[in-house]
Order: structure tokens, then sequence, then C-alpha cells
């Protein structure tokens, strides 16, 4: 069975790739106990000064796999909670998301914890809670108004409606919208710049 994450290091970069296209890289017990892990190891190492983390397939993340998730109530479940997952994305070295087409739910609402975050042209955001009677987890409404502001964060999330890289951008949701064979060079070429940086000036700011 492949890796649910994909993983390198390129200078001082580490690259983390979300590898469960099938299922539009939803996240389930193992992507999250993996996603956690990996980032930790890389905050451990003196080889890597930013962090990359983007999706293979047609998708950055579907957000929550439910399916994953309800088969976990007969496995042993994960000692990790999402909220785990937020305050590591806290307290990391730079987190860059680079977000390639679909992004909802928990899919997109994590990543409002990232440093940076870019997504393609074409990419599709949404926060669909409301759409399918959920309430957004973890503070997550609060960190997106902090990010765009309460009366565009209260639309967002009221209607549910997708969003494509150049509206996201437009309205602050991401730094920059690349084309979308431009999206992971373009990304990885700034993580790189970032990783020029000392370690010490990186965590300060």
């Amino acid at each position: 069975m492949p890796s649910v994450i994909e993983v390198q290091i390129e200078d001082k970069v580490g690259i983390i790739k979300l590898n469960r296209p099938e299922s539009l890289n939803a996240f389930n017990n193992e992507l999250s106990d993996a996603l956690y892990s990996q980032i930790e190891e890389f905050n451990a190492s003196s080889t890597v000064n930013s962090i990359l983390i983007t999706g293979n397939g047609k998708a950055f993340s579907a957000g929550a796999d439910v399916a994953g998730f309800q088969e976990g109530n007969t496995k042993k479940r994960s000692p990790l909670s999402w909220n785990d997952l937020i305050d590591l994305f806290i307290r990391s070295k730079p987190i860059i998301a680079a977000i390639n087409g679909f992004a909802v739910g928990m899919g997109i609402t994590l990543f409002l914890f990232a440093d940076i975050r870019f997504a393609s042209k074409d990419a599709k955001i949404s926060f669909r809670f409301v759409k399918i009677g959920l309430t957004p987890e973890y503070g997550s409404t609060r960190r997106l108004s902090d990010i765009v502001g309460i009366s565009t964060a209260s639309e967002l999330m009221l209607t549910g409606k997708f969003l494509d890289g150049e509206e996201a951008e437009r309205i602050g949701l991401i730094s920059k919208s690349y084309e979308p064979d431009d999206l992971y060079n373009k990304s990885l070429k700034i993580s790189k710049d970032i990783s020029g940086n000392s370690h010490w000036h990186n965590k300060v700011i």
C-alpha cells in the first residue's frame, strides 16, 4: 500500500505531499497521524528551515474522510485530535501551503494556520460546513475572521460558496494565485527563499 504522504527535502525545504488521491486527499486517522509525525520530524531536523505542503492529484484536500473516521470506531483510534495538528502548525517552522484543486471544509480550515498560503487559479476553496449540517471546528471561524475580516468570513461560512484562486487572493485568504502548472515551482521557490534565512530569525518572526 502506498504511503499516505510523500516526503522529500530540497535545499532545506521539507516537502510533504498529501497522497490519498483516490479520496481527494481527505483526512482520515492515518493521514492526520502521518502529517503530524512528519512535521514534527522536520521541526527536529537541522537540515529543514521551512515546510511546503501540497496535494497529489486533482485536490489539495477534500476535508474529513467521514468513512475513514467511522472505520476508526472499530479499530485503534488515533490519540491525536485535530486541535493537536492546529497547535503544531502554530508552533512549527514556517509552513507554506500550495493549494491545488479542491480545498474543502477541514481541508482548508487547518491550513488557515499555515504561515503562507498560495493557490492555483483553478482552485476550488469552500467552507462547506453549513451545507452538510456541521459546525466549523477549533476556532476556524475566528481565524478566518482575522485573515479576511468578519463580514467576509461570515459570508464564506454562511453561504459555503466556492472560491477560485483569484478570488481567494482578492479577499486576502491567500497571498498569491498562480497558473496550475506554475503553483508548485513558484511555491517551492519562495519556500527556498525562506529556508535561506537563519532558523532563529524565522522562528522569532
